[in-house]
């Protein structure tokens, strides 16, 4: 089960190339709508939103080092999870391919992929993904068989695995503030 959405957004793009691993709370506000919406539009009136979300959403987002002098600063963002002494990157990602925000949280109970009204998006951002970050994945041949041994499900836990594992040996620090 996940949550899939593909956004385009108008802001201007950094190639910074940039992965940034921020915690499973602060991901599920990032996949949240308005996060989503205020991530891809620099245009507050056009979201509807009161003037100080719109910027303490914009704010927090600078913090994280997301926008970067408005524009969007990163390549990937992916989720981890505090363990007592050890943190585990979590089953979720938010990769940003060209003016393309392609977010995928795999712990959500939006969507199965038997019955998915998105399934194909789903496997186009595993494609577009999986080509970006030079990955090898399963290829989709048959809609109805994939839909049902839920190979998107599948092909995202074997991507955000590969990618995990691209980003891992190229960490160098993480700040903490307290």
């Amino acid at each position: 089960m996940c949550d899939y959405r593909i956004i385009t957004t108008d802001r201007p793009v950094k190639d910074s190339g940039k992965a940034i691993i921020v915690s499973r709370e602060t991901f599920n506000k990032l996949t949240s709508d308005t996060y989503l919406k205020v991530m891809a539009s620099d245009d507050r009136e056009k979201l509807g939103l009161s003037k100080s979300y719109y910027y303490y959403i914009l704010d927090s987002m600078k913090k994280l080092g997301l926008i970067e002098d408005n524009a969007l600063a990163f390549k990937l963002i992916l989720p981890f999870v505090k363990g007592e002494k050890e943190l585990k990157f979590d089953d979720g990602i938010i990769y940003l391919n060209g003016k393309q925000i392609i977010s995928i949280d795999m712990s959500s109970s939006k969507y199965a992929c038997p019955t998915c009204p998105v399934f194909a998006e789903c496997v186009y951002g595993i494609k577009r993904i999986a080509m970006s970050m030079k990955i090898k994945t399963q290829s989709i041949d048959s809609e109805i068989d994939a839909r049902n041994e839920r190979l998107p499900s599948k092909l995202w836990y074997s991507l955000i695995r590969g990618i995990v594992a691209k980003v891992l040996p190229k960490l160098d620090s993480i700040n903490v503030y307290y």
